[in-house]
This record gives C-alpha cells, structure tokens and sequence, in this order.
C-alpha cells in the first residue's frame, strides 16, 4: 500500500489459503475501501487467480503483483507518467531486483536471468514467440488491453504470464524501462526436478499454442519455434522426438541457414551425437 501514487483499486484474490490470510484480508478490506478481496472456496491455481482479477478490475490501468513478490513505491507514478507521455504503447515494464527466500537483495537483476532483446521496445509478438523476458511484477498495461480471448491459460502452469504477453504483444506496444520498479523473489525450490520437467512441459505447450493461434508466423520464427521445442523434448529425455522436431526446424531453415535459430549447428550435433552414443534412450 505505500505507493507514492494513493489513488488506486487493490483486488486481493485469496486461491483458498490454509493460514489466516483471509481473515486479515477481510479485516483490511473493511478498513480501506480501495482494497476489494476476492475469496475462492478451493483452490483453482494461478491463471485462474489473476483472471478474477481481471474480470472485477474498474481501473484505466492495471498492473500486477503476486504474494511473495513487492513493488517499489515509485512504480505506480513512474508507469502512469511513461504511458500517458507515450500513448502509442499500451503495456509498460522493467526491470527488476532479484530477492532470495528472505527478502534480500542477491545483487542480481531480472535482466541478466532473462536478458531483454536487442531492442525492448515496440512490436515484441516475434520475439516473445521464442522466449519470455518480460518480469510479471513490472508490468502496467491500459484498460483496452483486456479484450475476449486475452486470458490466463488454466492448463499452463509455471509461464502462463508468457502465454498471456503473445498474446497482447500481437495487438499492442510494449515499452521497456531499465529503471527496476520491483522485487522478484527466487526460491531455492525452483531449481528442484520436478520443478525444471514442468518448465519444459509447459514451454511445449506455449509452443504449440503459439504455432496453432498463429499461422501468420514468420518462416524464420516458426523454424525457432520448432528448434525450441526440441531443447525442450532433450531435456525431457525424449531424443527420438526431439530429433524430430528438430528436423522440422532444419526444413524450415534451408531457404537460408545463415538465418538458422542461434546454437542450431552446435545443437545438431549434441542431439544426434547422442542418439549414436545411446545417451537419453
């Protein structure tokens, strides 16, 4: 609440917590008239979360934070003044300070975990077809940006937020700030197995939805897609499709390989190379 900027709605939805989250949220929610609380009776997961959300936000802008997460006093004010001197672009973000469990600054940015594009700023559907850069907490986008069709993927988990850019980025202008306007924090957990199979999961589905919702797909960018989704499947353990998919990706680059996805040639080799050495079967 300690944003500089005081005019705002805060849409808090509890996903049927097991402490006593509920009862201070309603405590607050009575309290200040700018916090409305949304209680769901069981839990229904992230997207299904931020989508209620959505559904009951009032405001011109609208931004997001997830629990363990913070902004920085400034964000509000700083966003609202870039996209109202800049009304060609319809979703605002930036950079961001890594955190670890606790809350301390590790010294690292989200910037140097998943490193923007060249240039950050514009038409970014091509780029965020291949990978997602863009930190949840720093984003602001205009009201219009909520549109039928534009939701969180209940069956995506973990990079549902990376489905939901494509498909903003299709129809709206992202404008990029090296400013760091929040804290993402990074927990130990995320590293585990179980934790990095589902990231790859997931990714092939962001894939494949990008492939079927987009037939218009640049040649050279579905070829990465393709390419991508074969990482995907090695680290799977999964060598026999993914030296399918990379197949794929090889056909839909012979037009010209110099424009072959970057780490093609050297991932050409370590796959089949593995497929003669055993490894991954």
């Amino acid at each position: 609440m300690g944003q500089t900027h005081k005019q705002f709605e805060l849409i808090v939805v509890d996903d049927f917590s097991s402490d006593d989250s509920r009862q201070v949220l309603s405590a607050l929610a009575s309290q200040d008239k700018r916090i409305k609380a949304v209680m769901h009776e069981k839990n229904q997961g992230a997207s299904r979360s931020r989508n209620d959300g959505l559904a009951m936000a009032k405001g011109d802008f609208i931004c997001f934070c997830d629990a363990d997460d913070l902004w920085m006093a400034e964000k509000l004010s700083v966003q609202l003044k870039t996209l109202e001197q800049n009304k060609q672009y319809d979703v605002a973000y930036c950079d961001a300070i890594i955190t670890d469990e606790k809350g301390a600054a590790t010294g690292r940015r989200f910037s140097g975990m998943f490193p923007p594009p060249e240039n950050p700023t514009g038409q970014l559907f091509n780029q965020l077809c291949l990978r997602n850069f863009i930190n949840m907490q720093t984003v602001m986008m205009r009201r219009k940006c909520l549109q039928p069709g534009a939701n969180f993927d209940g069956n995506i988990k973990w990079v549902e937020d990376w489905w939901y850019w494509i498909q903003l980025s299709k129809r709206h202008l992202f404008f990029y700030s090296e400013q760091p306007l929040a804290e993402y924090r990074v927990h130990s957990r995320s590293t585990n197995l179980t934790q990095r199979q589902g990231y790859h999961i997931n990714r092939l589905k962001v894939f494949k939805r990008a492939l079927k919702g987009y037939p218009d797909i640049s040649g050279k960018v579905r070829s990465q897609i393709w390419y991508h989704m074969a990482v995907c499947l090695f680290h799977l353990r999964k060598p026999k499709l993914a030296r399918r998919f990379l197949l794929q990706a090889l056909r839909l680059s012979l037009q010209s390989w110099s424009a072959a996805p970057h780490g093609l040639r050297p991932f050409v080799r370590l796959i089949f190379g593995a497929a003669r050495t055993g490894r991954h079967s």
